[in-house]
């Protein structure tokens, strides 16, 4: 038995944001675009009734086209005559919302396949970095009727330190536009919600708190000024992320046994990841909670964004397989690994097989299953670093 469709969620900032309040549509944020114009007019403000909007009246931002550049060819190489639906969201608002949304797109779909004639009633999907979040926080909201199977590509589970360094350092080619991002993603749940939430990712340097980057008190001095308004809109941005974090994703774990054997997780190793960091409390010349990520702790557990704590979470869950290094595979990281030939593979096995069980391997032995993760210390900074035991 098969599903009816395949609907492709792609990853943060793997939707372009434009400006449709514009004649020309200008695209205001695009992941392989080096430079913007009008990027601070990103910036989302909170209503009363939990809202967000762009914070310039005569903006109306919305998402645009899919990253060709990450997407396209595997797009391409999917192996099915089924149609093929792509789920673009902006990804500044929370997965709660991006759920909901989710669940109107999938409602459009079946209207629209009633009244041609061909009844879409099943889907499969495929998931790539926090697109995992929008389809768990539709299991949770909604439950799993009509899906069928899922491939979750690169999820970061418990999120990423990578999102902590873009807020506190930013993100882009150019210094410009660094600094804008850095003050523009405090005000984007959705983005926050990719904060790393795994034990051991952050330590104060002294005391027995543990510290935690969904606790506004935790962060910098230098961005929490009491009376400052975007330090204001940090604040609420956090509290919803981590509301949206405590309860309104699905925990894979507490799936039905059927459908969780219906999921596959992929993961990619090899790449130079950011697995924990120290906070400084200490005032100095730095800020209080300073994050020290110059001494933070870096290895090549992980893609490149999402360390294996993060996206190995579910191993005795799910099937979740491990693709390491090979010969004529090694280029392509987190936010490309959708271009891995290996990665297109498994997908059209794993949805798309005509008949048989399920098979993981290939020639070199370059992926693996993930049988358990393995806490080690630095032995310099005692800082943790989790091994994928494969």
């Amino acid at each position: 038995m098969s599903a009816d469709a395949v609907v492709f969620i792609p990853g943060i900032k793997g939707t372009t944001l434009v400006e449709t309040n514009k004649a020309s549509f200008d695209t205001i944020w695009s992941g392989v675009q080096y430079n913007f114009e009008t990027i601070e007019d990103l910036e989302l403000t909170r209503f009363q009734a939990g809202e967000y909007f762009d914070h310039r009246l005569d903006s109306l931002i919305r998402a645009g086209e899919i990253e060709d550049l990450a997407y396209a060819e595997f797009l391409r190489d999917l192996d099915t005559d089924r149609p093929v639906y792509i789920f673009n969201y902006d990804w500044r608002h929370s997965a709660r919302e991006n759920g909901r949304r989710l669940r109107d797109f999938l409602a459009y779909i079946r209207r629209k396949s009633r009244a041609l004639g061909a009844e879409l009633k099943s889907f499969d999907f495929i998931t790539h970095s926090l697109g995992n979040a929008v389809l768990r926080s539709y299991l949770k909201q909604y439950g799993s009727t009509g899906v069928h199977r899922i491939v979750f590509v690169v999820p970061p589970f418990d999120g990423s330190l990578d999102i902590t360094s873009a807020v506190l350092v930013g993100e882009g080619f150019f210094s410009s536009v660094k600094a804008k991002f850095r003050k523009l993603v405090r005000t984007f749940p959705g983005a926050l919600e990719l904060l790393p939430v795994y034990a051991g990712s952050s330590r104060f340097d002294s005391g027995s708190a543990r510290h935690s980057f969904l606790n506004y008190r935790h962060w910098q001095s230098n961005i929490t000024e009491p009376g400052d308004a975007l330090a204001e809109k940090f604040r609420m941005a956090l509290k919803d992320a981590r509301s949206t974090l405590n309860n309104d994703l699905a925990d894979i774990a507490k799936l039905s046994e059927s459908l969780r054997k219906r999921i596959l997780v992929i993961v990619r190793h090899g790449f130079e990841t950011w697995q924990s960091v120290e906070v400084r409390r200490n005032r100095g010349r730095k800020p209080k909670n300073f994050v020290d990520f110059e001494n933070g702790m870096r290895s090549v557990d992980g893609d490149g964004r999402v360390p294996h704590v993060s996206s190995c979470k579910y191993y005795a869950s799910v099937r979740t397989l491990l693709i390491d290094d090979a010969i004529f595979f090694r280029d392509y990281d987190h936010g490309f690994i959708l271009k891995d030939e290996r990665v297109q593979k498994l997908v059209n096995r794993f949805l798309f097989r005509k008949s048989g069980s399920f098979r993981a391997g290939i020639p070199g032995g370059s992926i693996k299953r993930v049988k358990g993760l393995q806490e080690v210390s630095d032995s310099s900074s005692g800082l943790p670093v989790w091994k994928a035991l494969v």
